[in-house]
């Protein structure tokens, strides 16, 4: 994995690119994503070549990519854990990755293995350098922890959908957090439930790290597993 010092060095070098462009944003965010794709190879399952996600439809653009900073949860039932949803800070990584598409491999890892402390100095040092919100959001499940939900600061964007594919995590993804190292959780494709007002429409689960819970388990209320991961967001054109 590259080195804290090598990424915090290239986010900052990103950081001084967009801050000295003709037209600084007042805020860190909202940049125009259109120059971002998702490589090919992160919607094909490593393990299975047949099981896809399916690419962005022709119809949609991205709007956002936010990184989640926070945990997989899980209650245990007859020695197996059971998923109880997540919970994270989200984090909008959008105008850096505009600038240095290749530090996308390398957040979700790095944010994981900081300390809280060392991931709050960071997150502030870049947010009061560049003048921008600390967190643009917050991901969670509602109801039967059936349903992921996403959020935003703005106030004006959210997402509540469900999984319409899902293939394993990347091959070099992070197993995790010791002693929570059991490996990453999928990489998904989340689509809008009809008629629950989400502003977007699809929403990809990529560059996962963490977050899977051991084969067996005998703990009790719910144990929470470290995990990291990049949220990209799409919407329909026109809209």
């Amino acid at each position: 994995m590259r080195s804290l010092l090598s990424v915090v060095s290239a986010l900052l070098a990103a950081s001084t690119v967009v801050v000295a462009s003709p037209s600084p944003l007042g805020k860190y965010i909202n940049c125009d994503c259109s120059g971002i794709t998702i490589p090919s190879e992160l919607l094909i399952d490593y393990k299975n070549a047949s099981n896809t996600l399916a690419p962005p439809a022709a119809d949609e653009r991205l709007m956002r990519v936010a990184l989640g900073i926070g945990s997989q949860n899980y209650s245990c039932a007859d020695g197996k854990p059971v998923a109880n949803g997540a919970l994270a800070q989200l984090f909008d990584i959008s105008c850096l990755l505009t600038s240095s598409p290749e530090l996308g491999n390398y957040f979700s890892p790095v944010a994981l293995h900081t300390s809280p402390s060392f991931q709050s100095t960071l997150v502030k040092m870049f947010a009061n350098f560049l003048s921008t919100q600390y967190s643009c959001g917050v991901h969670y499940f509602k109801g039967n922890f059936a349903t992921p939900y996403f959020e935003f600061t703005d106030r004006k964007s959210k997402f509540c959908g469900s999984a319409a594919g899902k293939i394993s995590a990347s091959q070099n993804s992070d197993m995790g957090k010791a002693p929570y190292n059991f490996g990453a959780v999928p990489s998904l494709r989340l689509a809008a439930n009809a008629d629950m007002g989400s502003t977007y429409s699809t929403v990809y689960r990529l560059h996962t790290a963490g977050g899977q819970p051991p084969a067996t388990c005998d703990w009790t209320g719910q144990k929470q597993i470290p995990y990291t991961a990049q949220y990209y967001f799409y919407e329909k054109k026109g809209v």
